[in-house]
């Protein structure tokens, strides 16, 4: 399977090194671009590719794993999606963003900004 990431931090790049070790392909990327992920990738291996955002949202499954303040501006600028699984990964938190119920709101709101997006990871699990 390929697996794109939005977002490129500690926990994309842990969750990556994991992905390839079960097999998978991964598209890894964000928000510089492909040229600023090339030492990264050189480390993860040669089945991880250096992608634009739009590139790894395209893959069956996608990791998204920004700042919290970054999820709205982040879904808004990618195409429209087709039946992907998304791995909701970011941290409410993290971030600036003044919001009273942090807690419930690392599942709620990217689920709410991307329906009908299924949630799962079971592919992982080798």
């Amino acid at each position: 399977m390929e697996i794109g990431t939005i977002g490129a931090g500690d926990f994309a790049q842990a969750f990556a090194k994991r992905a390839l070790k079960a097999g998978h392909k991964v598209k890894i990327s964000n928000s510089r671009g492909p040229a600023s992920l090339r030492e990264i990738v050189d480390r993860l291996g040669p089945e991880a590719t250096a992608a634009t955002k739009e590139e790894a949202a395209a893959c069956e499954m996608v990791l998204l794993a920004v700042p919290w303040d970054n999820v709205p501006g982040t879904l808004a600028s990618l195409p429209k999606w087709n039946n992907q699984i998304l791995i909701d990964g970011t941290n409410p938190f993290h971030g600036k963003a003044e919001i009273s119920h942090r807690p419930m709101l690392g599942t709620y709101l990217p689920a709410s900004l991307l329906r009908p997006w299924r949630l799962e990871h079971e592919s992982l699990r080798r």
